[in-house]
C-alpha cells in the first residue's frame, strides 16, 4: 500500500489574494473613518458656535445690552472677552474662523466646516445658526 503525502500550507497566489483583499478592506475602512472624523469635527465646531452665541449674550447683558467692541476688527478672530476668545481659539484650531463684525446692536461670526469646505456655519445676534455656502463680507453683522 502506497502512502500519499499531502503538502500542507498555502500557495503564493492564495497568500497574494488574501493580502489584496485585506488591503481593499483597509482602504474602505480608512475612507469611512476619515469621513466620520470630519463629521465629528463639524459637530464640535457647531457646538462651539452655539457656546459662542450664549457667551455673546452674556457679554451684552454685562455691558448695558451692547455688543460694542465684542470683536476686535473685521475678519479677525479676536475678542476682548476671555470666554469668547477661548472659544474662537478652539474653533480656529479646527478650521478657519471669520468674524464679520460687531456693532453696538449686532454681530456675526462664521466658521468653515471640515466635511464640505464649501459650507460655513454662521451665528449672529439674532440667536440663529445657519449653514450655507455664502461667505460673510467684512462688516456684515447678520448671517446670510
Amino acid at each position: 500500500m502506497k502512502i500519499v503525502k499531502k503538502e500542507k500550507g498555502f500557495t503564493l497566489i492564495e497568500l497574494l489574494i488574501v493580502v489584496a483583499i485585506i488591503g481593499i478592506l483597509a482602504s474602505v475602512v480608512l475612507a469611512l473613518l476619515t469621513t466620520a472624523k470630519k463629521k465629528g469635527e463639524d459637530s464640535g465646531i457647531r457646538t462651539q458656535m452655539t457656546s459662542l452665541r450664549s457667551e455673546a449674550e452674556l457679554y451684552a447683558i454685562a455691558n448695558g445690552n451692547s455688543y460694542n467692541n465684542l470683536f476686535t476688527g473685521n475678519n479677525t478672530w479676536a475678542s476682548i472677552n476671555t470666554n469668547i476668545q477661548n472659544i474662537l481659539t478652539y474653533i480656529n484650531k479646527q478650521t478657519a474662523v471669520h468674524t464679520a463684525g460687531s456693532s453696538t446692536n449686532q454681530w456675526a461670526v462664521q466658521a468653515q466646516l471640515k466635511e464640505d469646505p464649501t459650507n460655513y456655519v454662521c451665528v449672529d445676534y439674532t440667536a440663529t445658526m445657519k449653514i450655507g455656502t455664502v461667505v460673510l463680507n467684512a462688516g456684515d453683522t447678520v448671517c446670510p
